[in-house]
């Protein structure tokens, strides 16, 4: 039974978890969850989700939400693959970043992709200087955090490419869009570029747009 994944493909959160199964060759059906109709407030949706959120994998009866938990379920089908080690210390140092990116990342990056980028979607009213000035604030205290990982190893969790990668990574998918402040950060940027650069994150990109064309 193939894996279906409710998104908003415009959204990192939902960029993330497509991305990972398509790095992983994982078949999966996408089920736009069409915010701009309000589809997440529906009967059909609640009934997976009561967070009204997305995304949300469904396999078979099994429901799953939390981006991240996502991507430990879908590296979980192919442990070959080495995204999420079997080893404990290994596995907890990128448990650790996925934790950081909920906790951290995500919501200062989130100011910046609603005030620049979600407003401007649906028609909303100007970005909000007071919110733009607080997301700056917490980019200048995470933001150092993250470049100086990426100035000592390839990648976030170490050298070689982990779920940490996904978790942190698909924000670069609206960058320009959001207007993040990175300018100062050479080691997310050289991050971003080499993860723009593998075929799983272009055949992504390429989808995307047309999941929600779709409809």
């Amino acid at each position: 039974m193939t894996i279906k994944l409710h998104v908003f493909p415009l959204s990192p959160r939902a960029f993330k978890v497509m991305w990972a199964a398509n790095h992983l060759g994982i078949s999966f059906e996408p089920m736009l969850v069409d915010f701009l109709k309000g589809a997440h407030r529906t009967p059909e949706f609640t009934g997976i989700n009561p967070n009204m959120r997305m995304p949300v994998l469904e396999d078979g009866d099994y429901v799953l939400w939390e981006s991240n938990a996502i991507l430990q379920y879908l590296a979980a089908q192919r442990p070959e693959s080495g995204l999420l080690p079997e080893e404990t210390k290994s596995r907890m140092q990128i448990v650790k970043w996925q934790f950081w990116d909920s906790a951290q990342w995500d919501p200062a990056c989130a100011i910046f992709a609603f005030e620049n980028h979600v407003k401007k979607l649906f028609g909303r009213d100007e970005p909000s200087e007071s919110e733009l000035a607080r997301g700056g604030e917490l980019f200048a205290r995470l933001a150092p955090v993250l470049d100086a990982q990426l100035q000592k190893h390839r990648y976030v969790a170490g050298d070689t490419l982990s779920l940490a990668d996904f978790s942190l990574g698909a924000t670069n998918y609206i960058a320009e869009q959001a207007k993040f402040p990175l300018e100062p950060y050479r080691g997310i940027q050289r991050w971003a570029a080499d993860l723009r650069s593998l075929p799983s994150w272009q055949k992504t990109a390429a989808e995307a747009p047309a999941i929600l064309n779709a409809s």
